[in-house]
This record gives C-alpha cells, sequence and structure tokens, in this order.
C-alpha cells in the first residue's frame, strides 16, 4: 500500500525537484502539494509547479498556496530564481495545452486539514520549506494530529554550523527554522512523530555532476530526467546540495539513512534565533539523520527521475 504524503515547500530548485520525486516514487501517493512563503515568491511558485505538472501529464494532486509570511524572510535574490523557473523555455511546450490546475486555488492549510480528515489511512508529510503553514495547521486543527503518521523536517543544524549568514545571526541557524521557529517549536510541542533531516547530514551531499550526467542521457526519452537537469543546471555552478531531494527520499525509503534519537529545541528570539540544539531538560524527542548510504540515495534519485 503507497503511503500517502502531503509535501509543503517553498518553491526553490530543490522544492520543486522534490515534488517531481514524490509523484514519481512508487511507495508514494501523493495527495497534496503546498506551497508556502520562504525561498521564493509564492505566486511564481505555484505557477512553477504548474506548469511543472501540466508537462509532466500529472493526475489527481492538488496544488495548493498560502499567502502567510515567514517572521524572517529569505533574501529577495534567492526568491526571485521561482520567476525564472515559471518561465524557462522548456514550458514552451505546453502552451498549446490547458493548464493543469485552475491559477484559483484553495489555501494551504485548508487543502491540508481537508486531506487528512478524509484520508483511508494515516498521512505523512513532507517539509522542505519554512513550517508556517504546518504551526498554523496543528494551531487551527490540533486533533487532526492524531491522523498524521509522522512529519519528515528539511531542517535545523544541530553539530554543525548553521547557514543563515546575516551579521547578528551567523552560522548559528538553518534557513528553514531561522525563517518561522516559532512555527517549528509549534510543531515540536505537538505530539506528532518528526523525523528531522538536518544540515549536518545534507552537507555530505553536495550536488553531483554525474547524476545530472546520467539524466542528461536518457533526457530525450524521459520528461522527468529532462526537466530535473533544467531545474539543476539553473544551479549547477553554486554550492548547491541535496536538502530537499535528500528529505523526500527519506519520505520514499527511510531505512537507508541512520537516525538517532535526540532531545531537540529550538531559540525563538534573540542573538540565536532559529537555532537548533540538543537539550536535557527541553524540547522533545525527535528521530535525527545523521547519515546516509550514498549509493542507495543516488540510485533512488536516478531510478525514480527515470520513471
Amino acid at each position: 500500500m503507497s503511503n500517502l504524503v502531503i509535501h509543503d515547500h517553498d518553491g526553490h530548485i530543490d522544492d520543486l525537484i522534490s515534488f517531481i520525486l514524490l509523484y514519481l516514487a512508487p511507495s508514494i501517493d501523493l495527495q497534496v502539494v503546498g506551497i508556502t512563503s520562504g525561498d521564493s515568491y509564492v505566486d511564481d511558485a505555484f505557477r512553477a509547479s504548474i506548469n511543472i505538472a501540466t508537462y509532466l501529464e500529472m493526475e489527481n494532486v492538488e496544488i495548493a498556496k498560502s499567502p502567510e509570511l515567514p517572521t524572517n524572510p529569505f533574501p529577495e535574490s534567492w526568491r526571485k530564481e521561482s520567476s525564472l523557473v515559471a518561465n524557462l523555455p522548456i514550458f514552451s511546450q505546453i502552451s498549446h495545452k490547458r493548464p493543469y490546475q485552475d491559477s484559483k486555488c484553495r489555501n494551504s492549510i485548508l487543502a491540508y486539514a481537508d486531506c487528512i480528515k478524509h484520508a483511508s489511512s494515516k498521512v505523512t508529510i513532507v517539509t522542505t520549506g519554512p513550517l508556517t503553514n504546518l504551526g498554523l495547521l496543528i494551531e487551527q486543527n490540533p486533533k487532526l494530529v492524531d491522523n498524521i503518521k509522522e512529519i519528515i523536517i528539511m531542517g535545523g543544524a544541530i553539530n554543525v554550523p548553521g547557514n543563515v549568514e546575516f551579521d547578528n545571526y551567523k552560522n548559528k541557524a538553518e534557513w528553514n527554522i531561522f525563517a518561522n521557529p516559532l512555527a517549528f517549536k509549534t510543531v515540536l510541542n505537538s505530539n506528532v512523530n518528526i523525523k528531522l533531516i538536518p544540515l549536518d547530514v545534507t552537507n555530505l551531499f553536495p550536488l553531483n555532476k554525474d547524476i545530472l550526467a546520467k539524466l542528461e542521457q536518457i533526457s530525450n526519452k524521459v520528461k522527468a530526467a529532462r526537466l530535473s537537469t533544467k531545474l539543476w543546471s539553473l544551479v549547477s555552478s553554486f554550492e548547491y546540495y541535496y536538502w530537499d531531494t535528500l528529505t523526500s527520499v527519506a519520505a520514499i525509503d527511510a531505512s537507508i539513512f541512520k537516525f538517532k534519537t535526540l532531545k531537540i529545541d529550538v531559540v525563538t528570539s534573540g542573538s540565536s534565533c532559529g537555532r537548533t540544539y540538543t537539550s536535557l531538560f527541553g524540547g522533545r524527542n525527535v528521530e535525527v539523520a545523521l547519515d546516509v548510504d550514498k549509493n542507495a540515495f543516488e540510485k533512488i534519485l536516478v531510478e525514480t527521475l527515470s520513471l
């Protein structure tokens, strides 16, 4: 039986490839994709997601978006890339097709609540952006927590420096948590099972150009491979990691990860705002990914994007 999944993301390159992965993976039944404000502008990221769904001829996935803003916005220069993605030349091939979904859509929080409430089994949530939507979902619908199997979060930095580089916060926090630490705290305070994919493990997996080459070889025959290589090519000259794709693969096959249960807490204000840390007296137990079978990860990535 496929695992019912909601994907909450903030529309950057890695998020969008994660969207593709979760849709294609045979072990996943992707129900809803919701876009939150983070490393993109929501309307551009929504348009990019609709173009991807149209291009890949997706079926039975609701695409939603949410206007709620995080506490600490991502840099504007990063967020502009969502417009670039939405206007990629590859999407000229779908100009004659009816868009996958009307531009009018539901609020992500409403779509998530409806999905969880009516699902035939417990739902897994994969979140690869700030936790704004999930914090609000839990605050507004506390009883739905019992119907959530687990939340898999790309976020945090436990025993490594963070990647927020503002002068007052330099190297203390990871961006997804820094963007809305109170929302992460809300998720921590709930009873839902959590798997955390922090920088400690994503730092081990920079973008691998050998993978791009393998996908490029089949790009003439496989749409997902063609689209993924186009997306990754936009960031291949930068220091870029498999932050979100690694997190999505944790939903596809968690057995390739090494997890350790740690009591995790987060700083919600002050000069260390957004810093995640292990705590003896506060926080709660979370399954934290510390390592991954590299060969198994790359095999899943290439095979799924080859479908």
